[in-house]
């Protein structure tokens, strides 16, 4: 074994690499420090002989683990295979058994100073992240290179998608007789919930350092990343995203706030990302902390110093309120709260600079290959620019164009004018901006124009819409594509392939440089207005291809530009063009109805308020403040705004139809069923007229939950579930199967309730399909209500279902019904108690529909002669929903 620090003979070019990491030992310092600390020396002393034997060379330590390489991928899997082999037979101390996790890739590298450098060494540490305790996991280029000398087998683990890698790797399991493989799937992928992106490109710096640091995450209640723009917070939160990922249960969510400017938005739109139900009376940041409580998940907040004070105040009430919640934030500056770890992103050291640099230069130009010469000069740019991987990818990016000599001369020129007769160096933020700077200024006048403009998107673009934007009297529609293409080129602008098409983004330290220059050329108001016109005109063709077949079409477009549709909302707002703010928040309704984005209530509530006279009489305002004030729980405010969208002047058919729909449920919630079953007969003059198969399923929808055990509405059902087929997407036909299943539940038919059943079934995995969230948590708890009444196993299973379901959304309706429905289960198993304290909580609202009251009024009946009723019910009273849940899950678990 090579001693550390010396370079000579040390293995070079193509070699192999062997990471360990001791699984779980964070746990065994924790629990047995001092028989872990014996344990440990025997770890090193074991790792080390079979290293020194198989003549490999430690070439980084750090934590419990080893990284080392050896000039032959036989002999790095034989060190694994032995040092496995050892560490199984040997007596650990009582209540400490190490097992060690390994990874082994080959590839071509750089050795520099006794450290090696380039992806091949970080896939190893991938490698050794997804192993378990006990294996060994190889590349498929290590496994090419085995022969039969090392006496082992291996398990072809097929193509996996490794934590926080672009490309999949093919993966094999060693085994061999005296160290079998461990039957345990690989920690490879993402398997809990949450909306993580996975990178676009590698990593490049120590990974395996990062995996040590990150290993006592999960214990942090709050880390905020700090550092200048271009240092690389966001791809760091990322990565740790991805390493920690399988330490919390409910999942890694990150909400980027770059393209939200405004304060004001920030809860709303991170509301939207969680998809958090507003509960009834309950601000939406309340909400949104309720949103959190109970569960155990790492929440990451990119991009917080441009919106800070919102953020704190949201930060701090969920630490508040969370214990089991992890925060890591990544800001230029600290969010300043008690107990936050704040860690600074430094810069890369100078051989990870290097080889970003040469990384870069190469996908600017195939055939760029580094000299000796040329990595000393690369080194030295990569010192000028302090190291920020950013700055180094713009001047890699010129790799096609200029040498690394020819690079550097031109950022000494750049950096001697600014910093002029100054005796100082400049400030990191200073190189960032000077190496911009430069990189904009060797732009072509076309280019630099085209850059400003696309300052103006939020999130990202696609080609259409930067031609659409973008171009005009200086630049030409057909030219855009290619000046996009010279800016990918130049770093300037990331194209990042989503299926069959190409999305555009810009970094959101080069959008901010970009939306000065457009400011400068006073341009910066008539490229937004353009932007907002063009986003109007892309929402108000949602809702039509909605109604197709492709409705996932129509979600998926939404899911792409919901950011450049909150930007062109808030730029109506902010111009006093009330019209086109309408338009948008109508263009996108259906999707953020089936999806719950709350966002829009936000949108709609702000809107409202800046309306007056004739516009706060249009029908299609009046509608979509009823729809949002029923799912917020707020039912007479619901009634209240869809009677007045009914008698507007300002309300077509289609307008019309929505606002009936959302009077009938508005009387529903609030209990008024008399009321609602008043107003039928209008109702059905409406659908007799409508045109629009979406207007006629939305009011037949409302007819039948309202009608539904009372009147026969097979008629109803046909036509709605005929309207569903007319429009052919999948949340459609998941409500017209849940139609058809509660015509079907009230039958005393045991034929009827086994078809029912099936048709509620059907619903969820349309609705799950879909992402339709409200459709989906109905329908489940639809399944459970067959079963009931049946009398079939499977109805705990399937309430329990129902529950995890809506709560995950906070849909609260849902939650209140399946209550409902388990007090009546209860109430049938002879546990009258329970059924009196779950009746007095529910007894404090109305039930919501009609079915739902004659099982309230069932499980009554149950528990009328109980002689502590009244002090039983009281008991519920005053118990929260959540509360209510939590006791019914326990009775359940009881049975």
């Amino acid at each position: 074994m090579t001693e550390p620090g010396l370079s000579e003979g040390l293995p070079s070019g193509t070699v192999s690499f062997l990471f360990t990491d001791i699984e779980g030992s964070t746990r065994l310092w924790d629990t047995q420090p001092s028989a872990m600390q014996a344990a440990l020396a025997r770890h090193d002393d074991i790792l080390r002989k079979t290293i020194d034997d198989a003549e490999g060379y430690i070439f980084s330590t750090g934590g419990d683990g080893f990284a080392v390489v050896f000039s032959r991928a036989g002999n790095a899997v034989s060190a694994a295979v032995s040092a496995q082999r050892e560490l199984a037979a040997e007596p650990w101390p009582e209540g400490v058994e190490l097992r060690v996790r390994m990874g082994v890739n080959t590839g071509e590298v750089q050795e520099r100073g006794g450290d090696y450098f380039g992806p091949p060494v970080n896939r190893a540490a991938r490698l050794m992240g997804a192993a378990n305790g006990g294996q060994i996991v190889v590349s498929g280029v290590t496994a090419a290179l085995l022969d039969d000398s090392t006496g082992v087998e291996l398990i072809d683990l097929g193509t996996v998608q490794l934590k926080g890698m672009v490309e999949l790797v093919h993966a094999f399991g060693v085994d061999t007789p005296d160290a079998d493989w461990a039957e345990r799937p690989l920690v490879s992928t993402q398997t809990t919930a949450g909306n993580l992106p996975r990178p676009q490109t590698e990593l490049v710096g120590d990974l395996a350092d990062l995996q040590r640091r990150v290993s006592t995450l999960a214990s942090a209640r709050l880390v905020t990343l700090t550092g200048s723009g271009g240092v690389g917070k966001t791809r760091a939160s990322i990565e740790i995203g991805w390493l920690v990922v399988d330490e919390f249960v409910d999942g890694v969510w990150m909400v980027e706030l770059a393209p939200v400017a405004d304060a004001e938005v920030v809860i709303a739109a991170v509301a939207s990302t969680l998809a958090v139900q507003p509960q009834p009376g309950v601000p939406l940041p309340e909400s949104v902390v309720d949103w959190f409580v109970g569960r155990r998940l790492l929440l990451i907040v990119d991009n917080c110093e441009h919106v800070l004070a919102p953020v704190i105040e949201l930060v701090e009430a969920v630490g508040a309120r969370c214990p089991t919640v992890t925060i890591v934030a990544t800001s230029r500056e600290p969010l300043g709260l008690p107990g936050e770890q704040v860690i600074r992103v430094p810069s890369l050291e100078p051989n990870f600079g290097v080889e970003l640099f040469c990384d870069r230069a190469r996908a600017a130009n195939s055939s760029f290959a580094a000299s000796a010469d040329d990595l000393a000069t690369i080194e030295a740019i990569c010192a000028r620019l302090d190291g920020i991987p950013l700055a180094i990818e713009l001047a890699a990016a010129r790799g096609r164009s200029l040498s690394p000599d020819e690079v550097l001369a031109r950022l000494d020129d750049r950096f001697r004018l600014l910093r002029g007769s100054s005796r100082g160096g400049l400030e990191r933020h200073q190189t960032l901006r000077a190496t911009v700077t430069w990189s904009y200024q060797l732009l072509s006048s076309d280019d630099q124009l085209l850059f400003d403009r696309l300052s103006v998107f939020a999130g990202g673009f696609d080609l259409q819409a930067a031609e659409r934007i973008c171009a005009g009297d200086d630049v030409d529609e057909y030219d855009v594509i290619d000046l996009i293409g010279e800016l990918v080129d130049k770093s300037m602008v990331i194209a990042e392939r989503t299926g069959a098409t190409t999305r555009y983004r810009l970094l959101e330290t080069l959008r901010q440089y970009g939306e000065d220059r457009l400011d400068d050329r006073g341009e910066i108001a008539a490229v937004r207005d353009r932007h907002l016109a063009y986003y109007r005109e892309l929402a108000g063709r949602v809702v039509p291809l909605w109604c197709t077949p492709d409705q996932l079409e129509a979600d998926e477009l939404c899911d792409r530009e919901w950011d450049n549709f909150r930007a062109a909302h808030g730029w109506a707002l902010a111009r006093g063009d009330v019209g086109q703010a309408i338009e948008i928040i109508w263009g996108a309704r259906m999707y953020a109805a089936s999806r719950l984005r709350f966002e829009a209530q936000d949108w709609t509530t702000r809107t409202t308020q800046l309306a007056d006279g004739e516009q706060m009489s249009d029908g299609r305002l009046l509608a979509s403040g009823a729809f949002w004030a029923f799912f917020s729980g707020d039912f007479e405010r619901s009634h209240e705004l869809a009677s007045a969208c009914i008698d507007s002047e300002l309300a077509d058919d289609s307008v019309m139809a929505l606002g009936q729909m959302m009077r009938l449920y508005g009387l529903m919630g609030s209990g008024r069923v008399d009321e609602a079953v008043a107003a039928v007969s209008e109702a059905r003059e409406l659908v007799a007229r409508l045109v629009d198969p979406l207007d006629r399923f939305a009011l037949l929808q409302a007819l039948i939950d309202l009608l539904v055990g009372e009147a026969d509405i097979s008629a109803d059902v046909a036509a709605h579930r005929a309207a569903a087929k007319e429009l052919g997407g999948p949340t459609p036909l998941a409500e017209a199967s849940r139609a058809t299943g509660n015509l079907l539940l009230v039958s005393t038919d045991r034929r009827d309730l086994d078809e029912a059943l099936a048709a509620f079934q059907e619903s969820v995995v349309l609705a799950d399909r879909s992402g339709a969230i409200q459709t989906g948590s109905w329908a489940r708890l639809g399944v459970a209500m067959s079963l009931l009444y049946a009398g079939q196993d499977g109805f705990v299973a399937a309430v329990r279902e129902t529950f995890r379901h809506a709560r995950d959304a906070r849909y609260g309706i849902a939650i209140t019904s399946a209550l409902e429905v388990c007090a009546l289960h209860v109430a049938s198993g002879q546990h009258l108690d329970a059924t009196a304290i779950l009746l007095g909580h529910l007894e404090r609202q109305p039930p919501r529909f009609r079915e739902l009251g004659k099982v309230r009024a069932r499980s009554f009946e149950a528990v009328a002669g109980l002689a502590n009723l009244d002090e039983l019910r009281a008991t519920g009273a005053g118990m929260s929903q959540s509360e209510a849940v939590d006791y019914t899950l326990d009775l359940l678990g009881s049975e």
